[in-house]
């Protein structure tokens, strides 16, 4: 099955309507990735959101950027958590499916914020 362009701004999009949660939304347009099967990025997203979603009573704080050389989704929560849950170790190898990384950022009682890069 060849791979097909996949766009994360509708992707986002769908999971927001299907969980019915509060995020403020920045999303460029343009930001496909090629792929055969979205299912697992599914999973991954629903996963840090509701991870996120925890850690917090505020809407959470979800962008896209096109940038020159990757796609940047960033995934952020405001909390005054300072212990975090664990976070699963299968995201890295589920994320490198689609040649994407993730970095955590945690501002121990202010935020914590996913930055998903997935290269062109």
């Amino acid at each position: 099955m060849p791979a097909n362009p996949f766009d994360l701004k509708q992707l986002i999009y769908l999971i927001k309507d299907n969980k019915d949660f509060d995020a403020n939304l920045i999303l460029d347009e343009g930001c496909r990735i090629a792929t055969e099967d979205p299912k697992p990025l599914i999973k991954v997203l629903n996963y840090l959101i509701n991870y996120l979603k925890q850690l917090t009573q505020q809407p959470l704080e979800i962008s896209l950027d096109l940038r020159e050389k990757d796609y940047l989704l960033s995934l952020m929560a405001y909390t005054d958590t300072s212990d975090l849950p664990a976070i699963s170790d299968q995201l890295d190898e589920a994320l490198a499916t689609y040649n994407a990384i993730k970095n955590v950022i945690h501002e121990k009682d202010k935020y914590i914020q996913f930055k998903v890069s997935f290269a062109k």
